[in-house]
């Protein structure tokens, strides 16, 4: 069973025991052009990205003496040309490796991004998330770094840029996750977000009806999730949205790059009209995403 089948499936049977539901954020830093929590996202003015803070794990509900954790996801998001942007993530840091029930920290602090920042041109945001355990074994925690590596280098939103990766990574998914009595999910989270709001999410083992929803807060330092402010004695996922009027780190885009190079060389040699067409011609910031 492929990643996604799996995920759909768990979100089908689970998904009465989960609560999703957004909290205040703690106090943090934020680049003066971030948009405050709670705003809409408006098509064409902003880039949204999506972090992971934090996660726990009941590590009683493995069973394993030794395993490693793996957080999965695949994003996707519209482009301007009618295609999709399809980003595939591997989150497996060397501190998710050998744990174990003794010693684990129920509160595993990520703060990792998982996607973007991208162009938000409209459209719903597809999210599918999966916190995996891996039984222990010689191979699992190189191969989880490898996959890691990967998609790390894939997990951009230049698109031209991760497509190279995108058929070993899914594959590496796949075999990871298609290995039943070696790989348990333990959380999940199957949706599209549509309109992106900005501000911080909790996904919960809990139902509902056994919340006050009022009642969670998140811990400064660590992400900690907590309820009457006491930390929270149950699995769960904490992400954010965050949304930008503006993209800093543009010249990593290769198209914008090797324009600008261009454009410098003209105005060097003293080629004042070829520099004027190549600037006006330069690609909008964060546009050309495929």
């Amino acid at each position: 069973m492929g990643f996604l089948e799996w995920l759909t499936e768990f979100w089908k049977q689970e998904q009465q025991h989960w609560t999703l539901c957004t909290v205040q954020a703690p106090q943090i830093q934020r680049p003066a052009d971030t948009f405050p929590d709670g705003h809409t996202l408006e098509p064409h003015k902003a880039y949204v990205t999506l972090k992971m803070r934090s996660m726990a794990i009941d590590a009683s509900r493995i069973g394993w003496n030794r395993f490693h954790a793996a957080l999965l996801s695949r994003c996707q998001l519209g482009l301007r040309d009618g295609s999709q942007m399809d980003i595939r993530t591997v989150l497996s840091p060397d501190f998710l490796h050998g744990l174990d029930q003794k010693h684990l920290e129920r509160v595993l602090h990520m703060d990792r991004m998982i996607f973007g920042p991208a162009a938000y041109i409209g459209g719903p945001l597809f999210v599918e998330i999966g916190v995996f355990a891996v039984k222990h074994a010689d191979l699992a925690s190189p191969f989880l770094s490898l996959l890691e590596e990967l998609a790390g280098t894939a997990g951009v939103s230049f698109v031209s840029a991760a497509m190279p990766f995108a058929g070993p990574i899914k594959n590496g998914i796949e075999l990871l996750t298609g290995t039943a009595d070696a790989v348990r999910l333990q959380i999940a989270l199957l949706r599209e977000f549509d309109p992106i709001v900005t501000g911080w999410s909790a996904l919960i083992r809990q139902p509902a009806s056994n919340l006050s929803i009022g009642d969670l807060s998140v811990r400064d330092g660590n992400y900690e999730l907590l309820y009457k402010s006491k930390p929270l004695d149950t699995q769960y996922l904490l992400f954010s949205f965050e949304g930008s009027s503006t993209r800093p780190d543009w010249g990593r885009f290769p198209e914008l790059r090797e324009a600008y190079a261009e454009f410098r060389n003209h105005v060097a040699a003293g080629r004042q009209n070829e520099a004027k067409y190549r600037i006006r011609n330069i690609p909008p910031k964060g546009n050309r995403l495929s």
